[in-house]
């Protein structure tokens, strides 16, 4: 599997470049990491030479963009939807070989589980119409399509999408899980045999039965220091994910405000590079 870095870019992760993109692509090989995520639309958005500029930096140190497209599955006009989902089909056909691209993952986020309309049994279902499109397109392309616990649903809930999509994938978001009540270890265990990547984020957590709403307190944490059951996750996802080896996780780091960013960075990095067995130095190279 390989690490790639999702997000937040903080200012000092983005001084190699004056062009935040190639900022951001200078960063994950200066740290030894391989993917980000990008949109078609902010790649055909470029001029032509910066594109073939990214496209070739991406191709000469082997990286790779998870492609994220833009549908607003719960638009009133399912035809409309599904219409927005074929094209942007052919907007990831036309730049999946230019950036490598190993993994396309949605999330919905505009809704969730427990509004009272639509309902969740309406959201699933037009769901269930629209994201085939998806699925079948991206499959044609040779490209997985996931779809992301995204704030929104239990993983639970998209392993029952699953069984009325077939060939849709879960794209983990380790944190997430927290944002809508969801236990973590059993949502790792029902998520890892539909993995093919994901966010590796941490949070710390607290009940909040003073406060007035009742909440659960959901904060940043350096990866590997919180309360998410990280290295727990990562052995559920070795043992039962079919296509670990080709797993992308990208770390998603959300700095807490008392810790240096580049010191959050260095940690996190550390973290997770023991999970996989080898270290790495501030820029990436054999420790």
């Amino acid at each position: 599997m390989e690490w790639g870095y999702a997000l937040v870019w903080m200012p000092q992760y983005m001084t190699r470049d004056a062009d935040p993109m190639m900022a951001r692509l200078r960063f994950l090989v200066d740290h030894g990491l391989k993917a980000t995520g990008t949109s078609a639309d902010e790649l055909l958005g470029m001029d032509e030479a910066k594109r073939d500029q990214v496209g070739q930096f991406i191709h000469d140190h082997g990286l790779a963009l998870t492609l994220r497209p833009h549908v607003e599955y719960l638009a009133p006009d399912v035809e409309a939807v599904k219409r927005q989902a074929e094209a942007e089909v052919a907007r990831i056909a036309q730049v999946k070989d230019l950036v490598r691209a190993p993994i396309v993952a949605t999330g919905v986020a505009t809704a969730h589980r427990f509004m009272r309309s639509p309902s969740l049994a309406e959201q699933m279902d037009r769901l269930a119409a629209v994201l085939p499109i998806l699925v079948e397109g991206c499959a044609a392309l040779g490209l997985p399509f996931s779809i992301e616990n995204h704030g929104d649903y239990y993983v639970s809930d998209l392993v029952s999408l699953i069984e009325r999509v077939p060939g849709l994938k879960i794209y983990l978001d380790t944190g997430n899980t927290y944002l809508v009540g969801e236990a973590p270890l059993p949502a790792f265990h029902a998520a890892a045999p539909y993995v093919v990547g994901g966010h590796f984020k941490d949070h710390r957590v607290r009940p909040m039965p003073d406060a007035r709403p009742l909440h659960f307190e959901v904060g940043p944490s350096i990866i590997g220091e919180g309360d998410v059951p990280l290295r727990e996750c990562f052995d559920i996802l070795k043992a039962n994910t079919p296509n670990f080896d080709n797993l992308i996780l990208e770390i998603e780091l959300i700095p807490p405000s008392d810790v240096p960013p580049l010191e959050t960075l260095a940690r996190s990095l550390a973290f997770v590079r023991s999970l996989s067995g080898h270290t790495r130095d501030a820029h990436g190279g054999a420790a």
